[in-house]
């Protein structure tokens, strides 16, 4: 196995000289346990964090209009503009797939031989193992919902999505799959890293890292999206009591708001969110009216954190999140809110539950003066009435964190209309285009992917 597998990482281009010894000539062979948490940590570098989250809100109604600006070279923003038309011809930039599979063979990697490590740190050998499950799990949920149709139970055995790579074979050939089968693999790496997983939280500096609740936030995600209400629920649930939301009334200091790494509500801090800082700017999507409009811009002091920025090509004005380049999301207290609230919203002995979690999460967010006539609305709504301000929220809450594109293909895939200079496109009610094809890279090194 080493043998094969190392070769192969190598062919990749993903082993690095600096922390692995080689052994024999050619071959990169980690032994001790430091080398596997090194190798670890650049599957984790090597997750797309930062591309996977921002370019898929150009898909969505979170983006209104395309940035065209000079600062990039102008073949990276004509690419980006056929991401914001829809246009998923050889010219668009392309969203991740190579990146993901090189996050998931590193843990493999890990998986297949961390537990015959020599012992060289005080860090457990099962506490990496844990990580790296939960690392191919958190990468194959995201290829799942780029690649694959939405997760229906009727018809996920037969909808086709990216290939499975449970094992590192240079022999193996790597066919699309099923999403009920990739769905599948992820709940069972989730269940094996669970088995092992033994730091209950990470440290601010380390919470890049999967932890407890880091895993049991994500496995709570993954069930909202397979419409598994109950237990979404259950488990998003428990971690209220664990975490604090920021009181924007109270506005924290600047790196405590919520979508910073050191504050309260950080429940796991990889990703890098939409910003807007310079280099994000460069052939970017301002926000949409609609998402905008979303705002109440009087009340919600969310709204200040939108940033105003200028196309100097045209002199159009629109907004972005205000975030640093710096910034890390991927799963905050927030979050486990919406999905309390979403999830409960289906269970009608919850419904009360989860209008209060909602009512919660809106507290921290408005003005004190709004809340009146909010839990007034809120506690009038009906089940139906409440999915759809819940789904407000979430645009609300978690702008720019990659949510949305994947929160209106798993719930309504409405119709979304886009202006390109003079141009109007759109995206039909349930689309075709809610789900990428395999991009033209992937299948011209796998031409199985045509199977």
């Amino acid at each position: 196995m080493k043998k094969t597998a190392y070769i192969l990482l190598l062919a990749l281009g993903l082993a690095s000289c600096n922390y692995l010894e080689i052994e024999p000539v050619g071959k990169v062979i980690p032994h001790k346990t430091s080398e596997f948490r090194a190798l670890l940590t650049e599957g984790y570098f090597r997750f797309p964090y930062f591309d996977s989250k921002t370019y898929t809100g150009l898909l969505s109604d979170e983006a209104g209009y395309f940035y065209e600006g000079t600062i990039w070279e102008a073949s990276v923003g004509m690419a980006l503009s056929y991401n914001y038309r829809w246009d998923y011809g050889r010219q668009m930039k392309e969203y991740p797939y190579r990146d993901y599979y090189r996050a998931i063979f590193q843990a493999q990697a890990v998986i297949d031989d961390i537990l015959d490590a020599d012992k060289d740190s005080e860090e457990s050998n099962e506490q990496i193992m844990a990580e790296a499950y939960a690392l191919r799990a958190y990468s194959y949920f995201d290829l799942v919902n780029l690649y694959g149709a939405p997760y229906n139970p009727e018809t996920a055995a037969t909808d086709r999505t990216v290939p499975l790579a449970p094992e590192i074979d240079i022999e193996q050939k790597y066919r699309p799959s099923n999403v009920a089968a990739v769905y599948g693999q992820i709940l069972d790496d989730i269940a094996a890293s669970e088995r092992l997983m033994e730091v209950e939280k990470q440290e601010t500096n380390y919470n890049y890292r999967f932890s407890k609740h880091a895993l049991t936030a994500f496995k709570a995600r993954v069930k909202l999206y397979m419409r598994d209400w109950q237990e979404a629920y259950d488990l998003s649930a428990s971690l209220l009591p664990e975490y604090e939301l920021v009181d924007l009334n109270n506005p924290p200091k600047a790196d405590s708001l919520p979508w910073k790494a050191p504050s309260k509500e950080m429940i796991m801090a990889w990703e890098r969110p939409f910003s807007g800082a310079a280099g994000d700017l460069r052939n970017a999507g301002f926000l949409s009216e609609h998402l905008l409009a979303l705002f109440d811009e009087a009340n919600d002091n969310r709204r200040a954190y939108l940033k105003k920025v200028t196309d100097y090509n045209t002199s159009t004005v629109g907004y972005v999140p205000d975030r640093s380049s710096s910034d890390r999301v991927s799963i905050r207290i927030a979050e486990m809110y919406l999905i309390a609230a979403e999830a409960g919203s289906y269970l009608p002995a919850e419904l009360e539950n989860a209008k209060t979690y909602l009512l919660t999460l809106k507290a921290n967010r408005l003005k004190p003066e709004a809340m009146d006539a909010e839990r007034t609305k809120v506690e009038a709504m009906n089940a139906e009435q409440l999915r759809a301000e819940i789904a407000d929220e979430r645009a609300r809450e978690l702008v720019g964190e990659g949510h949305r594109w994947m929160d209106l293909r798993r719930t309504t895939r409405p119709a979304i209309v886009h202006k390109y200079g003079d141009q109007t496109v759109s995206l039909v009610e349930n689309d075709s285009r809610y789900t990428l094809p395999f991009p033209q890279s992937a299948i011209d090194s796998n031409p199985e992917l045509n199977n």
